[in-house]
């Protein structure tokens, strides 16, 4: 389900590791460094998403790489397994091909979008499409299943206790996702590069393509490059596609819906000296169709108690113009690798973001390094995030209650390992601690609500183990 899904802006991925490839071209200009994954949310974005684990420049030489992560939320949330492999092949004349397969699984409880109550909350959706049983397992977390009286209409009804974030529990989605690439040595300083890809699971499939172009200068101390990606996914609701602000209910509702995204990303990475790299990126990425979360709703609650009157289904809307800086460096000096980036992002839907990232990588001895890393991120929150709406008042055209497009700040930390093994190999175990913080009780709160917990940020904790080798 999309409510379910880390959406971490899998085209944006894309041009990172693009960019990321252009950079690892001009680390051989620099002081070596030793191999290591990136700050990454998940296996499939470790893999390639660090300079320095890139291969594609090293001539003849073909890589494999593996790795599985499995994250998990506090509170009973999402639980994520994700294995990948990808594998590089270098020709002899400096083209290369890659080829990457990611598969995950979720499960556990989200946030369904309703605030929590001093009452009890009753939540009723579809259980299935029309015509087609229904099967509750023991996974479902109290869902009942019911007939709606007079339409033959399937559906499922849970209950939420006093005080209690409401969560829509017992689902469980796979993804599954191929992704190739292809890059041609025009000349000696001149590199091009072709992407595709594609993912699909339940309920949503997404296609992606990428061309990018790079060119050294100053004897290959400068790169500048430019790539654009381009992406289109389709939403298909088993129920339908619920129309913006209308009542939650067990109806089926309207037809599939989809959205397409367009990247640009432009980027000069420079060789200030054997020991320190540079890069800066400028990113602009322009969403256009459906972008609202369509099991996500929103309470409508009495303006003096707080109680909920009723749910409606979330508005979000239909254009998003997303532009980010990112600057990154790494130093090389004695046995150490210190990796800081910082990052600036701005959307049209008012969410401001900075994010700083650092990373240091030492070698313990000869085959081992250990590499501790920590993460600081704070946003604003989007022009329409709402906690509740309240009865009454007129509706707006946009509101939405997730945290997601909230104000928030969020800290991670982690600690990798990494082991040599022979002369081409490397095992690695990489474990992170991640805690979104924000407004528990905000200003203003109405009746009881001011008592209630209303932010619905994530703690979560991951453990990644992955495997990589080379040969000729």
């Amino acid at each position: 389900m999309q409510l379910k899904r880390k959406r971490r802006g899998r085209i944006t991925r894309t041009l990172g590791l693009l960019t990321a490839n252009l950079l690892a071209a001009t680390v051989a200009n620099a002081q070596p460094a030793p191999s290591g994954d990136a700050n990454a949310p998940d296996a499939a974005a470790a893999h390639g998403a660090n300079a320095n684990d890139d291969t594609l420049t090293d001539v003849g030489l073909t890589r494999i790489d593996s790795a599985v992560l499995f994250y998990r939320e506090a509170g009973g949330r999402v639980m994520a397994t994700e294995p990948v492999i990808s594998a590089t092949v270098n020709n002899s004349n400096g083209d290369s091909l890659s080829l990457k397969l990611t598969s995950d699984t979720l499960t556990g409880a989200t946030p369904n979008g309703a605030t929590p109550s001093r009452l009890s909350q009753t939540f009723i959706t579809p259980a299935r499409p029309p015509g087609t049983s229904a099967v509750v397992t023991s996974a479902s977390g109290g869902s009942t299943i019911i007939t709606i009286p007079g339409t033959g209409t399937i559906a499922r009804q849970y209950v939420i206790g006093p005080h209690q974030l409401p969560m829509d529990k017992g689902f469980r989605d796979q993804r599954r996702a191929i992704e190739a690439a292809y890059g041609l040595q025009w000349n000696p300083v001149t590199r091009l590069s072709a992407t595709v890809g594609a993912s699909t699971e339940r309920d949503y499939t997404t296609y992606t393509a990428g061309l990018g172009l790079s060119r050294d200068f100053n004897q290959k101390n400068t790169t500048v490059s430019a790539n654009l990606a381009l992406e289109y996914d389709q939403s298909r609701p088993f129920f339908g596609t619920p129309q913006p602000l209308t009542v939650m209910s067990a109806a089926p509702k309207g037809p599939n819906a989809s959205k397409t995204e367009t990247s640009l990303l432009l980027g000069v990475t420079q060789v200030m000296n054997r020991r320190w790299l540079t890069q800066l990126n400028y990113t602009v990425d322009s969403d256009d169709g459906y972008q609202t979360e369509p099991y996500r709703i929103i309470s409508v609650v009495d303006p003096t108690t707080g109680d909920p009157l009723q749910y409606l289904y979330e508005s979000r809307p239909k254009s998003r113009l997303r532009q980010s800086v990112y600057w990154g460096n790494k130093f090389a000096l004695g046995p150490t690798v210190t990796d800081f980036s910082a990052r600036y992002y701005h959307d049209s839907w008012g969410v401001n973001s900075v994010t700083a990232a650092l990373a240091e990588r030492v070698a313990l001895t000869s085959w081992v390094y250990v590499e501790p890393q920590a993460r600081y991120y704070s946003q604003t929150a989007a022009a329409f995030f709402r906690n509740y709406l309240v009865s009454g008042q007129a509706l707006p055209t946009y509101a939405t209650s997730d945290s997601r497009l909230g104000n928030f700040k969020a800290a991670t930390l982690a600690l990798k390992f990494g082991f040599k093994i022979g002369h081409t190999g490397e095992l690695y175990v990489e474990g992170d601690s991640y805690k979104q913080t924000g407004a528990a009780h905000p200003a203003g709160a109405i009746g009881y609500l001011a008592n209630e917990n209303l932010f619905t940020g994530v703690t979560a904790s991951s453990l990644m183990f992955g495997y990589s080798f080379t040969f000729y």
